[in-house]
């Protein structure tokens, strides 16, 4: 298998606890995130990966495969590791569990852009951030780029700051889709738990903070994740008027 999709979930939020198996449009998110990410034309497979049973039960009921993992991880990534050591797999490729609207394509971009990255590089999608409130909300992950458009930093702070040019604009956020060979996944693994991570609680710092190179991936999806109850609607809203969704909603909506 070259492409193998992990979606780490958990019930544990701490910003919005149950959120994997809250309903969108009668689907669990969860769900969404799975048949969405086995649209994917370069995917073999799609697993989620979670500790809870609420979520293994949802996973048997829509006929989508699982694997369990420890409940001690925290960080997703450390979730992944896990789940990756029970599959073969050449690429790994995580789609987290709250983005019910990614797109099939972003995915199909991401797994295309592995094909041309060397062995301890990783892939990560972003979003051009659209709406001005975004920028200063801190459940939004933004990114800044260099020149080369390697992610040089992650934060839940506005980044840039717009103290002395409060004009500039071109903000870009996280869009929850990494990219690494399978190799690369065993160092990481190996990489102790790093000061930018735990101060952000964002798991891509670790693997800059070590010196390794994050390469973007610009999408041109509108891509709204669920960080807080407050985002659901948001969801909702454009889940309706989604193509994508239109393709299953009358095959698992319940």
């Amino acid at each position: 298998m070259n492409n193998a999709i992990i979606i780490p979930a958990r019930m544990n939020s701490s910003r919005f606890p149950g959120k994997p198996l809250i309903r969108i449009l009668g689907i669990p998110m969860v769900i969404h995130v799975w048949i969405r990410s086995k649209m994917s034309v370069k995917a073999d497979e799609v697993y989620i990966a979670t500790c809870d049973e609420e979520i293994k039960n949802i996973c048997i009921e829509y006929g989508a495969k699982y694997i369990m993992t420890s409940k001690k991880h925290n960080m997703c990534m450390d979730r992944v590791v896990e789940a990756s050591k029970k599959i073969y797999a050449k690429n790994i490729i995580t789609v987290q569990g709250d983005e019910p609207l990614i797109q099939p394509q972003d995915i199909n971009d991401v797994i295309n852009k592995i094909k041309k990255i060397n062995s301890n590089e990783t892939v990560n999608l972003i979003q051009k951030i659209k709406l001005n409130k975004e920028i200063d909300d801190p459940n939004r992950v933004k990114v800044v780029l260099n020149k080369k458009k390697e992610i040089v930093y992650i934060s839940r702070e506005t980044i840039p700051s717009r103290k002395i040019n409060k004009n500039f604009s071109s903000y870009y956020k996280l869009g929850n889709v990494y990219g690494m060979k399978k190799s690369f996944l065993k160092i990481y693994s190996e990489l102790k738990s790093s000061n930018l991570e735990n101060i952000e609680s964002i798991d891509m710092n670790r693997i800059i903070d070590y010196g390794f190179k994050l390469i973007s991936i610009l999408s041109k999806s509108n891509l709204v994740s669920i960080d807080v109850p407050k985002d659901k609607t948001t969801v909702i809203n454009l889940m309706r008027k989604d193509k994508i969704f239109q393709k299953y909603k009358h095959q698992y909506a319940k």
